[in-house]
Parts: structure tokens; C-alpha cells; sequence
């Protein structure tokens, strides 16, 4: 053997040993990332979340633990497989769009909800974030994502939803205005009526004050209430309000308002509840117009019997003491108080000493109103005056002897004249001489 030959062996020798060095050390390299990898998986497992990675062809790469279990395929499965081959054609179609938006702008998608197959079957929902992932040159080659499960929270936004509904239902069938405010007087919520009395939509109530829906005057009329009931916390129950409308309608309301408080008892707004009394208030109204027309036609039908009385009972002074009453028409026993009365009242302001009542156009005296004459006769004897009769018809001559009275006791005459004619002879007799 050459010692050529024995050098070359010994540098292939030495040659294999530091290719087999380098070989060992790459084992333990790639044992090293395999561990690496390993634990990124576990720990990639280990986050509730799913999380997932395509390739530009979306196809899936890798899916945790999260992942697999809600698609309910085992990891083998799911690699190559596309959104078409694990989900519903309609959920699959909302994945890829998605995702291709990602992969085609290169821009992030952030909280995406989109819908999930459940392992029951049903139709969940995920909150779902994906970024591009790009190779050594900046080539976007695929992407990554994460889902969140918001199941349970969709659920509850939909039972709000529904629950919001059927209260919007309810409170739109009430026939009243109702309205919630918060403590700096700002509307929360209102309901169809009100939002119409307000000129705008239901959707538009909420952060609206009062100064951006009404006249100022009535504004502040609110507001002002409105505080007392959230600074004292008392309710305030049955006051009439006054709205003027965005159609300039005038309403008038009957408003129910009370304070609402939170968790501890602080109170943070107020609801009310108005209801329409316009149509009650032009009753009353029209009630108090009808009670004033009314009031005036009583005092104007007083102003008429007062006149009629007077004319059904004229009392005439002829002279300084004499007065003349006469009499025409029926006189029924109401008339005959009227007549005494009269005759007493002008026997006393006028300080009269005669008293002619004329008959003469009396076409009927019965024993009760005969009884009424002579009665007043008395009466007006008892002032210290003097009755004349004039026009004493033989059947009223006949009454009253009927009924005890001496005819001499009275004077009489056929006619006024000569009732008159008689008064003034007495009266130049019993002056004195000149």
C-alpha cells in the first residue's frame, strides 16, 4: 500500500466522521423543532379558541383541537380537505369569500361573524379573525385564522331582539303616549304614538331632549316636572299637560310620570304616560260655554217674570198718596200673592193713604182669589191706607158676601173715574183752609 493511498483514506476517514457529526447534529436539530413544533401545536391546542391555517387554494393545512372538535372530523381528515368538503354549501361560501378577501388585499379580517356547523348539526356562530401569511419573498402563500364561539351571545342578542319586539308591539298598542328619559333628560325610548306627536320616527326618539322636539315654552314645562319627579323620586299622577304637535295640533294631555331606579336604588330616569284628553277638555269647555249661556238666559228669563210681574201687577201713583192698581187678564193664586205683595211694598214707599184696585178687565174671580183681595185689603188697612174697588161685578159681590164679609166695610165704585173723582173730594175736604 502507498502512502498516497493511506493519506487519501484517512481524509475520507475524517471526511464521513464530520458528515456523520453534521448528520447527528441535524437529527437533534430537527428533533429540537419537532419539539418546537410540537409544543406550538400543543399549546396552539390548548387555546379554546379554533384556530386554523389555509393554503391560497383553501385548502386547510391544520386545525386545533378547538377546531376538529367543532367540524367533529378527526386532524387526518380535515388536511386537504376545503370549506365545500367540511361545511353546508351556504356556510362554506361565507368562509371562502372571506377568506379570499384576505388573501387577495392582504389585509387583516377582525371580528367577522360568520356561521358554524355544531357537532349536533345545528347552525352556531363565530366571531372570526384571519391574516395573510406570507413566505420568505413576501408572497402571501396562505392564512391563518381564529374563531371565537359567540353562540351563546347571538342567542341572547336574539332573545333581546325578540324580547325588544314584543315590548315595541306592546307599547305601540297601548293608545297613550309612552316615553322613557334618562337623568339629563334625554329620551331613551318612545313609543309610535308619541314619536308621531313629536314628528319623527320611533327609530329617532332616542337622544332627543325636549328642546329638539317641542316649542320652547312647553320644553321647559317638561324639563321642570320632569326634574322635580327625578330630584325627589316621587311620582307625579294625573296633571294636564299641553303639547303642541309638529302639525301645530294643539293636544292636551293627562300625563302619569314616576321615577326609575337602578340595582341601588339611585334613580336614573323617569317613564311616563300620557294619555289623550283633548277630546274630554273641548267637552268641558263646551260644558262651561253651555252652563255661561245657560246662567245668562236664567238671569235674562228672572229680568223677563221681574218685567212681567211688574206689568202683571202695575201700581200706578196718580197723586201724592194715591195709587191705582189695575188689573187685567185671569188672576189665578199665584197672581193674587203678587198683587199683595205689590200693593204693600207701594203703600209703604210711596206713603200712600189710597188704594184704587180696578177689576174691570177681570173676567173671572173664584172665592180663592175674592178671599186674596179681601186679604190684601186688610193688609193695606193695617199701613193705614184705604182700598177703593172698582169694577165689583155682581157674581164677586155674590163671592164675597159668601164669604161673611159686610160689602159696607169696603168701597166700591163702577168705574175708575169715579173711584178717582171720589179720592179727590176727600182729599180737598180734608185739606185745610186757606
Amino acid at each position: 500500500m502507498s502512502i498516497e493511498s493511506t493519506a487519501g483514506d484517512a481524509a475520507l476517514t475524517r471526511r464521513i466522521a464530520e458528515l456523520e457529526a453534521e448528520l447527528e447534529a441535524a437529527h437533534r436539530r430537527i428533533s429540537e423543532l419537532e419539539r418546537i413544533v410540537e409544543r406550538g401545536y400543543g399549546m396552539v391546542d390548548a387555546i379554546p379558541a379554533m384556530v386554523y391555517f389555509k393554503d391560497r387554494q383553501h385548502r386547510y393545512l391544520y386545525g386545533n383541537r378547538a377546531f376538529v372538535e367543532r367540524i367533529n372530523v378527526r386532524p387526518e381528515e380535515m388536511v386537504g380537505k376545503t370549506d365545500h368538503e367540511l361545511f353546508p354549501p351556504e356556510v362554506a361560501e361565507a368562509y371562502i369569500a372571506d377568506d379570499e378577501r384576505v388573501m387577495a388585499t392582504g389585509e387583516p379580517s377582525m371580528g367577522v361573524e360568520l356561521p358554524v356547523t355544531r357537532p349536533d348539526g345545528t347552525i352556531g356562530w363565530v366571531s372570526n379573525s384571519s391574516v395573510p401569511y406570507r413566505d420568505k419573498t413576501g408572497s402571501i402563500t396562505g392564512m391563518v385564522g381564529i374563531a371565537i364561539d359567540i353562540t351563546r351571545r347571538k342567542r341572547a342578542e336574539e332573545e333581546l331582539r325578540r324580547s325588544q319586539e314584543v315590548q315595541r308591539a306592546l307599547l305601540d298598542t297601548i293608545p297613550a303616549m309612552i316615553y322613557f328619559k334618562d337623568r339629563q333628560h334625554r329620551y331613551i325610548l318612545g313609543n309610535r304614538i308619541f314619536a308621531a306627536a313629536a314628528g319623527i320616527s320611533v327609530d329617532e326618539v332616542a337622544g332627543k331632549t325636549d328642546h329638539d322636539l317641542f316649542l320652547p315654552e312647553d320644553a321647559e314645562a317638561y324639563i321642570a316636572d320632569d326634574e322635580q319627579v327625578m330630584a325627589t323620586g316621587e311620582p307625579h299622577l294625573g296633571i294636564e299637560e299641553k303639547i303642541t304637535e309638529a302639525n301645530g295640533r294643539v293636544t292636551w294631555l293627562m300625563v302619569y310620570k314616576a321615577p326609575f331606579r337602578d340595582n341601588q336604588g339611585a334613580v336614573t330616569g323617569m317613564v311616563g304616560i300620557a294619555f289623550d284628553v283633548t277630546a274630554r277638555k273641548a267637552m268641558e269647555e263646551e260644558l262651561h260655554r253651555t252652563q255661561a249661556e245657560q246662567r245668562a238666559l236664567i238671569d235674562h228669563q228672572a229680568h223677563l217674570l221681574a218685567m212681567i210681574r211688574q206689568l202683571s201687577t202695575p201700581v200706578l201713583p196718580v197723586t201724592d198718596d194715591t195709587l191705582v192698581m189695575p188689573l187685567i187678564g185671569d188672576i189665578d193664586t199665584a197672581r193674587c200673592q203678587q198683587i199683595t205683595e205689590a200693593l204693600l211694598k207701594s203703600v209703604q214707599r210711596y206713603r200712600a193713604r189710597w188704594v184704587i184696585i180696578d177689576i174691570t178687565g177681570v173676567p173671572l174671580i173664584d172665592t180663592a182669589v175674592a178671599n186674596h183681595l179681601i186679604l190684601a185689603t186688610q193688609g193695606i188697612a193695617l199701613l193705614g191706607a184705604r182700598t177703593i174697588l172698582v169694577g165689583v161685578s155682581p157674581e164677586l159681590a155674590q163671592t164675597i158676601v159668601g164669604l161673611g164679609i159686610d160689602l159696607k166695610k169696603l168701597i166700591t165704585h163702577s168705574d175708575l173715574r169715579s173711584a178717582i173723582a171720589f179720592v179727590m173730594k176727600r182729599q180737598q175736604t180734608s185739606s185745610p183752609t186757606r
